[in-house]
């Protein structure tokens, strides 16, 4: 009886330890240090590819708010101060593979939030 128990409560604390582990993999966590060196690149990188495409002149004024994703890379959500025609503050989405040394601009879009 005692080692049914003891098996029964094993089994618990890893179905445990496999539903909270897939809970937060893949979930978006907040960036504590948006003054970051790492996370101001991917900002700056988010503005610039955002140019290149609309072509404008936006330039980085602030990050107001990040939170990261881990998935076969690393999925960054920013909330940005610019600067530019008309004060914004955009919401960009950044993928980052470091060890394939690619970057992508998933999107750019005015944040209502």
């Amino acid at each position: 009886m005692k080692r049914q128990i003891l098996t029964l409560s094993l089994l618990f604390i890893a179905v445990t330890v496999v539903v909270v582990d897939a809970a937060l993999l893949g979930g978006w966590s907040p960036i504590k240090d948006l003054k970051d060196k790492h996370v101001v690149e991917i900002a700056e990188f988010a503005v610039a590819e955002h140019n290149k495409e609309a072509k404008s002149n936006l330039m980085l004024e602030s990050i107001v708010k990040g939170e990261s994703q881990v998935v076969s890379g690393t999925n960054y959500r920013l909330v940005l101060a610019v600067k530019g025609r008309a004060n914004a503050t955009y919401q960009a989405v950044v993928y980052e593979k470091p060890w394939e040394n690619l970057k992508s601009l998933t999107s750019f879009q005015p944040f209502k939030g």
